[in-house]
């Protein structure tokens, strides 16, 4: 009986344990998403690069696998001296995964578009962050990818 009983406290005692990093980690990662969407729409390249590891890996959807903080700046700034311009993004965290100095978080994703002359564009899809603690304990961007829910093959048939 009272092996049962210690089995049972430390079953509950571990749930405890580990279910408080887990809320301060999920709050944390609802943290650097804000940021990050916000550096989005107000087109802030500075702000989003700090949030990325410098051997990044950014896969985008119907583009090639970039490579690198300076690639991702380059393009990111090609992009903010566009006329396209991300007039929302929203992100909701769907799952974390945490894996040693990793915390893969799996998302939901919606955002809207606009850009001189064309009408608002609307996306939603899913995504994938892995997340890298650093040596001073902030996590940043290691991986990244994400793909539309969109058939842009089908939308284009309407």
């Amino acid at each position: 009986m009272k092996s049962k009983f210690a089995l049972s406290f430390l079953i509950l005692f571990a749930g405890l344990t580990f279910s408080q990093p887990n809320e301060e980690l999920a709050k944390n990662i609802e943290q650097l998403n804000k940021i990050y969407s916000e550096a989005m729409i107000n087109n802030d390249i500075k702000t989003m690069m700090s949030l990325y590891t410098n051997d990044v890996l950014s896969l985008p959807s119907y583009q090639p696998m970039i490579r690198g903080i300076e690639t991702l700046r380059n393009l990111s700034e090609q992009i903010e001296n566009s006329e396209w311009k991300t007039t929302s993004f929203d992100m909701k965290t769907i799952d974390l995964i945490p894996a040693g100095d990793f915390i893969i978080e799996i998302g939901n994703y919606k955002m809207k578009m606009s850009a001189p002359e064309v009408p608002e564009w609307s996306d939603e899809g899913k995504y994938m962050t892995v997340w890298q603690e650093q040596e001073d304990g902030n996590l940043k961007i290691r991986v990244e990818m994400w793909n539309t829910d969109l058939n842009p093959w089908l939308e284009s048939r309407t």
